[in-house]
């Protein structure tokens, strides 16, 4: 089988206005059209896309996100985008810890950090239209 594109990710929070208000506000995803489900919740559009689905966890359920774990499960989801600067400058207008590094032999920046929930986030930008080299890189360097 072909033709497949990942549609979406859910996140299961007992704040949906605060993780609504993340998405927004941190990486410039809108608020949009969500389907009139009996449950409340919302979708958080880039461009034409709902690729973040918030819906409300299940009280008493075990959380399925682990922040200090490396185990088994969904460890992150990325997103590839442009702006470096101006994305670390939102991070720390919002007091968001991050760790940046230059990965893949310097072929990619990744900046990790996690939204309300606890789930990971990984941000990826390519150093050479972010105008970076390995030499003024001023994060973590892995080989």
């Amino acid at each position: 089988m072909s033709g497949y594109h990942l549609n979406h990710i859910n996140i299961r929070t007992a704040s949906l206005e605060d993780t609504r208000d993340f998405y927004a506000e941190v990486l410039g995803l809108e608020n949009g059209f969500r389907p009139p489900f009996p449950n409340p919740g919302y979708w958080m559009y880039a461009g034409e896309m709902p690729i973040i689905h918030i819906s409300p966890l299940e009280p008493g359920s075990p959380p399925r996100t682990n922040p200090d774990g490396m185990g088994k499960g969904l460890d992150h989801f990325a997103m590839w985008g442009a702006g470096l600067g101006e994305q670390l400058a939102v991070l720390e207008k919002h007091g968001i810890e991050y760790r940046k590094r230059l990965a893949g032999g310097g072929a990619v920046i990744q900046v990790f950090f996690h939204d309300p929930n606890g789930v990971q986030i990984e941000l990826g930008f390519n150093p050479e239209t972010e105008g970076i080299t390995r030499e003024s890189f001023d994060g973590e360097i892995l080989e």
